[in-house]
């Protein structure tokens, strides 16, 4: 497998705003909320409360965004194609979320 290749980026992209969702939610819990841990925020910010989980994954995104930006210095132009689709992913799900969110009562 080439190093500058869509797939390899893509695998990155959805890698990448996982380790943006653990230093949002380590920032979270120990600088604006220090009295709770971070089991708190993934049980139940994430995925206790429907209405957050798509503003939390869209500042998780910030990750690809430093992603994206390494790879062009690195000249990788391929991979940062499959960082883009990565994104464009996540933001359909966010999308979707946002959409669902709403409907709700």
């Amino acid at each position: 497998m080439r190093w500058d290749s869509p797939l390899l980026g893509f695998v990155l992209g959805m890698l990448a705003p996982v380790l943006g969702f653990v230093a949002y939610g380590t920032i979270y819990v120990t600088a604006i909320r220090p009295h709770h841990d971070f089991q708190w925020f993934v049980q139940e910010l994430f995925l206790g409360t429907p209405v957050f989980r798509p503003r939390v994954v869209s500042l998780s995104l910030i990750a690809d965004a430093f992603l994206f930006f390494l790879l062009d210095r690195m000249g990788m132009q391929r991979a940062m194609r499959g960082v883009i689709l990565a994104m464009l992913v996540y933001g359909a799900y966010i999308v979707i979320a946002l959409g669902s969110s709403l409907l709700e009562p």
